[in-house]
């Protein structure tokens, strides 16, 4: 069985260890790091390996994430490597693909790209969309916000209600897209500088931080201008 892998930030490929064949054991510190793992935390803690790779740090814990889960990610995360069974049927399947491109390798590796192509175009374009709706959603509570400057009245405070149904609805679309993190941890380490900025610049892939921060901004402002007037 070829194990599971991830590339890190750097180029650099590692293995991340197996349970029973079944089980992938993904480091909770990695899973809150990349946005390409957060999707993992929804899932139970597993024992710490002996004999996993050293570059890994499973110091804060490990993910117990299921093999068949972890290759529908990886069809469409492009830092992550599927594990796959060795069995005589994907011997032959091989044999076969190898003869195929042999005999046409122009269009075995035109078809292979461009499906992955369009997977991955499709998956990004639907995470940059949700970003751009959150985003929007930022700016109109900030416009909302500004409107209160003279005043909190009735109509004010039911564009407040809308712009969190709004929140629900594009929250509710992240979580079926599967786009940015489908769970925040209960609790976690701090983050350092570079970790920080890392996930500052992928704020495009992650809908629902966006959100968390244009509701805080919303509830706190509202909260601020009550207690002033």
């Amino acid at each position: 069985m070829s194990p599971p892998r991830y590339r890190t930030l750097d180029g650099e490929e590692v293995e991340l260890p197996l349970a029973m064949e079944r089980w992938v054991l993904v480091p909770r510190g990695l899973a809150r790091f990349d946005p390409e793992l957060a999707w993992a935390l929804d899932y139970e803690d597993a024992p710490e390996p002996e004999d996993a790779d050293p570059r890994l740090d499973f110091s804060a814990g490990a993910l117990l994430v299921p093999v068949g889960r972890w290759n529908e990610r990886a069809e469409l995360e492009p830092n992550l490597a599927p594990c796959r069974a060795e069995t005589s049927q994907s011997s032959r399947h091989r044999i076969a693909s190898a003869a195929t491109t042999a005999t046409h390798p122009g269009r075995a590796r035109g078809n292979d790209s461009a499906s992955l192509t369009v997977a991955r175009l499709a998956a990004r374009g639907a995470a940059l969309a949700l970003a751009a709706l959150a985003a929007t959603y930022v700016l109109g509570v900030a416009a909302w916000l500004w409107s209160l400057r003279d005043g909190i009245s009735g109509p004010h405070v039911s564009t407040g209600v809308m712009l969190i149904g709004i929140a629900v609805l594009l929250a509710w679309l992240a979580g079926v897209a599967g786009a940015g993190s489908e769970g925040a941890p209960a609790h976690g380490r701090g983050r350092t500088w570079v970790e920080l900025a890392v996930a500052v610049a992928r704020s495009r892939d992650d809908p629902l931080a966006i959100l968390r921060l244009g509701l805080a901004v919303q509830v706190t402002g509202f909260a601020v201008l009550v207690l002033l007037r």
